[in-house]
């Protein structure tokens, strides 16, 4: 039986198949890495190097620092050997209780939200495409993850530094918003639920076997967005998501019904603002046997050799989400609002909303920062490419993405 098979189902996606299990080596990075997306984009992911110190510190890649790979957290971390169980076992006789401890703890060790869902082996990839060889593990080795829970965790990033994108300060932003305490929490976490006589796995970066989002959809965090993200109702899109596997007993949240489903069906900002067309104007499809809005992978990662050495990771469609809000009490009394209101009549709720949103934050949401010796004014576009004619703008001064019209119904001949 499904682990999903006891809880509320979600709006914002919908088993309608069979799952298989994906293997962790189909994921972008991954392919990238194979040069399944082309030998451009694997050439400048192989030899990339940041041209400061600071972007070579909180990049991921090894390879690109200087003073070798243990210069960095991330390499550090992904080859940190999973601690031993305590041999004698806490009696856990109110899993409630123990669940409300555990999400103060996390939140104590740096999470911003914390849910708890079963654990779905649907989301459990098949096999693993880096291994931690303190414990053995090897690239290609198949997992084998037993655990009952996922304690799902978000960590937000900073707003105003988000709103640069796409920038050197909104890299370092995302970049330092996942270090700053994902790694160190997972760690933690997990160490702490061992310590307790129960086995427990951090799944962060570098080292993860499961599909963060979905569980985390599961877990009540937020729901599923037309851009392929989860959507948090105080935070938006802006959290980084990890997750602890526990055999340690707990009881489950269910999954939110926040109004996403409602809002994108109708906002579609995202697509709008996409560079690349990655995020779809249309109804959802089926993607392995679940119903969702399916965005395309290979060109929004394409999308980075439009970098030109200014930025590395796109966040257009994180920032330009409606929302993607800081915090403040208008921000929280609409969105409860909306829960509250019937299905059928939330449109008209929602329309004006959105009509405001666009009026007082723009369709672009942009802002000019200075931070870190990082300057984000808009430079003149250089194309490096022979020939080339065309009027290159900066991302956030292109023109919106139009929804495209409704194909006309043929009549039916006599």
């Amino acid at each position: 039986m499904p682990a999903s098979a006891n809880i509320k189902p979600p709006r914002t996606y919908r088993i309608v198949g069979p799952q298989r299990r994906i293997d962790e080596r189909e994921t972008p990075h991954c392919r990238v890495e194979r040069g399944e997306l082309g030998e451009r984009l694997l050439l400048s992911r192989k030899n990339r190097a940041e041209t400061d110190a600071l972007r070579r510190t909180v990049g991921t890649e090894g390879r690109e620092l200087k003073g070798g790979p243990c210069n960095s957290f991330s390499k550090l971390m992904s080859q940190a050997p999973e601690g031993g169980v305590h041999p004698d076992r806490i009696p856990v006789s109110n899993p409630a209780a123990m669940a409300l401890k555990i999400k103060e703890v996390a939140r104590f060790f740096g999470a911003n939200v914390v849910g708890i869902t079963r654990l779905d082996q649907a989301y459990v990839y098949s096999h693993r495409a880096r291994g931690c060889s303190a414990d053995g593990e090897k690239p290609g080795d198949p997992i084998h993850l037993p655990h009952r829970y996922a304690i799902c965790m978000g960590f937000d990033g900073d707003y105003n530094r988000y709103m640069t994108c796409n920038s050197h300060i909104s890299d370092v932003e995302y970049q330092m918003s996942k270090f700053r305490h994902w790694a160190v929490t997972t760690f933690m976490l997990a160490a702490y639920i061992r310590e307790m006589g129960y086995p427990a796995r951090a799944h962060g970066q570098g080292r993860t076997e499961v599909n963060p989002i979905p569980l985390a959809v599961n877990a009540g965090l937020g729901e599923l967005g037309r851009h392929g993200m989860l959507i948090h109702e105080e935070y938006g899109s802006r959290l980084h998501l990890a997750v602890v596997t526990t055999d340690l007993p707990l009881t489950v949240d269910e999954p939110v019904d926040m109004g996403v489903e409602d809002v994108c069906k109708i906002c579609m900002k995202c697509a709008k603002t996409c560079p690349t067309y990655s995020i779809p104007f249309g109804d959802k499809v089926v993607v392995n046997g679940v119903e969702k809005w399916a965005i395309n992978v290979d060109t929004c990662y394409k999308g980075r050799l439009a970098a030109r050495g200014q930025w590395t990771n796109c966040l257009i469609c994180t920032v330009s989400c409606c929302y993607n809000k800081r915090s403040a009490w208008w921000h929280t009394l609409a969105g409860r609002l909306l829960k509250k209101i019937p299905l059928p009549l939330r449109p008209l709720y929602i329309r004006p909303l959105l009509w405001m949103d666009d009026l007082i934050w723009g369709n672009r949401p942009w802002r000019h920062m200075k931070c870190l010796g990082y300057d984000n004014a808009p430079v003149p576009v250089t194309c490096t490419i022979p020939g080339c004619i065309a009027k290159h703008k900066p991302p956030e001064q292109k023109r919106l993405h139009k929804v495209p019209s409704p194909k006309p119904r043929l009549r039916a001949t006599q």
